[in-house]
Order: C-alpha cells, then structure tokens, then sequence
C-alpha cells in the first residue's frame, strides 16, 4: 500500500464516458494519489517504478465437465494493480520477439494485484462474449454499454470505497457478509432500488426479462421496511449531485451474488451479502437475511 500511494494512478476506462465526466467523478472520490486518465494505453511507456493501473479486465475460462461438455465462466471487473516492475523487464529482455499473447501473459504474471471491482454484465454481453475470443471480448468492453453497474454515479462510489480503503490500508475481503451500524437507519429511511433489478434473469435462455415483474416484487415483498425502485439514470445523477440516500447494489458474477447497500454520498458499504447457488435472482430469502441484519444494528 506505501508503494502504491507513492505512484500515479492511471486509469484506462470504457469510452461510452468522456474523459471530462471520469474527471469530474474522480476528482470528488480520488485522493490517494494523483491520477492521469489514458485512452490508448500502451504497457511499455509506464515501467519504471512510476504507476499503478485502474483497468477493465476480462476472464473467461472454459471447464470440462465429466459428463464430457464444458461449461463457460465470464468475470469482468475493474482490475487495480501494479507491475514488479525489474522482474517483468527481465523476463521480456529474454522472451524479446515473442508472440503478442506470450508477452501479454508475461505482464499478467508480473502484476501485482490491490483490487478487484467486479462488474454484472448484460445479458446480451454474456451471450456475445461467450462466442467470442478474449481480444473481442475486450474491445466491446471498452467500446460498448456492457455492464449494469458501470454508471458514473456507482463508479464513484466505487472509487470513494476503494479510495478509502488504500488510504487506511485496510484488506476487505469481497467474500464476506457483515454490516455496520449506520444499517439502522433503513428502519426509517427509504431502500432505493436500481431500475436494472426489475429484470429476473434466465440461465437456461441467457436472457434477461421483465415480463417477470410480479415476480420481482413478490421476492421484495419479503423486505420488512420502505423501498422504492428508481430508474437507472435518476438514482446516479442523484449520486452525482451530492444527495444522501441508501441504494441496493447487486452483481452477479456467474452463479456468485453479490448483495450491497450503499451510502450515496460516502460510498460506503453498510451491508454486505455474498451468496453462492444455482439461483441467478435476488430471492426473498435474502431480503429476510437484510431484515435480521437490520434489527441486529438496531440493537446495536
């Protein structure tokens, strides 16, 4: 963490925002280092010592099953990292010549890794990215509207969160459920929820629907307390403006869930669920698990 702190991050994004809009964002969440925003970014030219990196990332892994078929895992997320900097320009000193991909999985190897955002995908990404290869993959990532919670209002919580964490040099571990105190709040104040947790998703389809609305509502049902969904745009220009309030943040990473609240003005995570299972939606089990936790805090 002292060595990152003593570097300029450079943060290479998706192009559907402007660079003045990522600078707005980072210059009220980022203060850990000083920061550069790069559009063609090219490894070579930031290998001395210098620099940590904010990137989009892309992993898919293709596994055998025993059956003989194969199953396809999709991880996207924001990658935050740095590079060994004397082993990598050792080892592409002798590996001078080779392959574009043999090269790139020499910077992998020597990247040293501080943190990782993970991103919920579309549906309609998911079915393209599991028929393309990975330099398609990456391409749409930084061309394209990809993801569900890559707005600029949840990105600078992002940012605000992480921020905080480097500064204390606390280690959060993103598997992991807890909540802190301010959670009480929710027995009085409203749950906003994202206009995107309308949808239920189908893994047999890879489809996203909202015809599945009632549905929807009846696993929200289960919530002891106020909610409200709230469009997509409208929840992150409230974020942008300032305004205190508490939102729902979901991710769904394969069959791993991802369960958040969050506090719009600080970034602050005040609950956190991580759950596992061949259940792709938001269920109202864990809306009685919240429920619990709410009371917990009250007590607290």
């Amino acid at each position: 963490m002292k060595q990152f702190k003593n570097t300029t991050t450079i943060f290479v994004l998706s192009d559907i925002f402007k660079e003045d809009e990522y600078k707005k964002i980072l210059d009220k969440s980022w203060k850990v280092t000083p920061y550069k925003i790069v559009n063609s970014f090219n490894k070579k030219d930031y290998l001395d010592g210098k620099y940590s990196f904010v990137e989009l990332r892309g992993l898919k892994r293709i596994k055998g099953m025993k059956s003989g078929g194969t199953v396809t895992y999709l991880y996207m997320y924001l990658n935050v990292f740095m590079y060994d900097v004397e082993k990598l320009k050792k080892e592409l000193k002798k590996k001078k010549g080779a392959k574009k991909s043999k090269i790139d999985k020499i910077y992998r190897k020597h990247q040293i890794a501080i943190s990782r955002i993970d991103l919920f995908p579309t549906s309609d990404f998911i079915v393209t990215a599991l028929t393309e290869d990975s330099e398609d993959i990456m391409r749409d990532v930084y061309t394209k509207d990809c993801f569900y919670t890559y707005e600029l209002g949840f990105l600078q919580n992002f940012f605000q969160k992480l921020n905080s964490l480097i500064e204390k040099e606390e280690i959060y571990w993103m598997y992991e459920d807890d909540f802190t105190a301010e959670l009480k709040k929710l027995k009085s104040k409203t749950l906003f929820v994202p206009s995107y947790m309308k949808t239920m998703y189908n893994p047999f389809k890879m489809t996203d629907s909202d015809k599945r609305l009632e549905k929807v509502k009846k696993e929200f049902s289960e919530y002891a307390y106020k909610y409200e969904f709230q469009d997509d745009a409208v929840l992150n220009e409230r974020i942008l403006k300032g305004e205190e309030f508490y939102y729902l943040r979901y991710a769904r990473v394969n069959s791993q869930k991802f369960i958040h609240i969050i506090n719009s003005k600080t970034g602050e995570i005040i609950y956190r669920n991580y759950k596992t299972g061949f259940a792709y939606n938001i269920k109202g089990k864990h809306f009685k698990e919240l429920n619990k936790s709410i009371k917990k805090a009250l007590k607290k």
